[in-house]
């Protein structure tokens, strides 16, 4: 996982600390006790009130930074979709997309064939659990490593997030407004298997109810099967996905944030590309990355 660090603030602490709290008890005790000691009994005692505090933690961004070889004007690295399959990337070294940082996204089913059925995008948050949760507190723990919390703030189409822990990794299932049940969140939880590659990467699978959406699968034109995702933290953002029979995925999308508008796509030797941010990292992504199997 990523080595880059980054300091937020979270008001509630994630566990006890008790070395810090006996030294802020006693120094808070001190004042008290001297103004005890010397006070006048015929005057008010002072209150001390001890002021809040907030325990500042470190946030590791979600993501991994896989390692580019190569010299003079090409990079490649290698990577891992999150069905499992493998892929080299070979790009301009100003592109420089190792730094980037690599995410894990796919969707799928609960019920079904995996075409019906409750339909969920799985996406990887920034920076997990801390952007997950936003300063409010976790509604309940599901399973040992899926809890649930608040969905985000100020869009009324989405309801709850389960979020899962596979190792350092933290995924997110977004919920509808109108919400699952609570068989139906236990059944995503217990079904859904992430495993960690040697080099970092998340790789999902599932099974009973759960099915996940293959490669090349789209939902309304919309590219729902396994993707990676580099970038976020900039304007810049390439989308990768494997796709069988590119010819025939000329109105295939895919679906960002708003942040991340797609500026332009492209499909060629079996792998969908898709670009955001300025006008020379896009030109360049989609002429001149080169992606093959491995």
């Amino acid at each position: 996982m990523a080595t880059g660090r980054v300091d937020i603030v979270e008001q509630n602490p994630r566990g006890p600390r008790w070395v810090g709290t006996l030294v802020l008890v006693a120094l808070l005790a001190l004042p008290l006790i001297g103004i005890l000691a010397d006070r006048d009994t015929s005057r008010p005692v002072p209150i001390v009130t001890p002021v809040p505090l907030r325990n500042a933690i470190s946030v590791t961004p979600n993501a991994v930074y896989p390692a580019a070889t190569g010299q003079g004007d090409t990079r490649t690295m290698r990577v891992a979709f999150p069905d499992g399959s493998r892929a080299a990337i070979t790009y301009p070294t100003d592109l420089n997309l190792s730094s980037l940082g690599v995410r894990p996204h796919v969707s799928g089913t609960l019920g079904g064939d995996g075409k019906e059925g409750e339909f969920r995008s799985l996406t990887a948050p920034l920076y997990g659990e801390a952007e997950t949760a936003s300063g409010r507190p976790m509604i309940r723990r599901l399973t040992g490593n899926v809890t649930v919390w608040p969905g985000p703030l100020g869009v009324d189409t989405a309801g709850s997030v389960l979020l899962f822990a596979f190792g350092d990794w933290r995924i997110a299932l977004q919920d509808t407004s109108a919400g699952m049940t609570f068989e139906q969140r236990v059944a995503w939880a217990e079904n859904l298997h992430g495993r960690l590659t040697p080099d970092g990467f998340l790789t999902l699978s599932a099974d009973g109810p759960v099915r996940l959406s293959r490669p090349g699968q789209t939902r309304e034109g919309v590219l729902v099967g396994p993707q990676l995702w580099l970038g976020g933290l900039s304007r810049r953002m390439l989308v990768l996905a494997p796709i069988p029979g590119c010819e025939r995925a000329s109105k295939t999308r895919v679906v960002l944030d708003s942040r991340h508008p797609v500026a332009g796509s492209v499909c060629r030797g079996g792998f969908y590309l898709a670009a955001s941010g300025d006008e020379d990292f896009v030109r360049s992504a989609l002429k001149d990355v080169r992606v093959r199997p491995q």
